[in-house]
């Protein structure tokens, strides 16, 4: 089923108000992580979109794997967003583990998943990065993007 919508906002599916950060359609999402990291989507569409706090928010448990923060977007977008030091290959076991966390407990819709890394300055032909797309693909397809310190792009 599709994402619901009612009054400018998402309502379905519901997230605890804690892991909300914004739920509009600004003309700029903006997600912040660690270390002055951030990533923004340019929201040209006008879509409504849902910004979430995934790590200690939606999901609060310590011993499990998860992504920083995450946009649902009204069209059933999802984009989930890790911010790193270099550790690319944990970053996609937090991405694979997060967009899990979803497909288990969000199974009624049907989300389409986004990776974003945004991380510390990675040389691009490193054995580590080309391991972590390798993993990023089986689980993403070609929906992931690896960014440096910043993220920006339009969706």
């Amino acid at each position: 089923m599709d994402v619901k919508k009612d009054g400018g906002k998402i309502t379905e599916p519901a997230f605890p108000n804690e892991a909300v950060l914004s739920n509009d359609n600004r003309r700029f999402f903006t997600l912040k992580g660690e270390h002055k990291r951030s990533w923004t989507a340019e929201n040209q569409n006008e879509h409504i979109g849902l910004c979430l706090k995934i790590d200690g928010g939606l999901i609060v448990s310590t011993g499990q794997n998860k992504c920083d923060a995450g946009l649902l977007l009204d069209d059933n977008r999802t984009f989930l967003v890790e911010f790193k030091g270099k550790d690319y290959e944990h970053a996609v076991e937090q991405l694979k583990a997060t967009k899990k966390y979803f497909e288990d407990n969000y199974s009624d819709y049907d989300l389409k998943f986004f990776a974003r890394i945004v991380g510390k300055s990675f040389p691009k032909t490193s054995t580590t990065r080309q391991t972590a797309i390798r993993v990023l693909e089986k689980s993403f397809g070609k929906n992931y993007k690896i960014f440096e310190n910043q993220g920006k792009e339009t969706i």
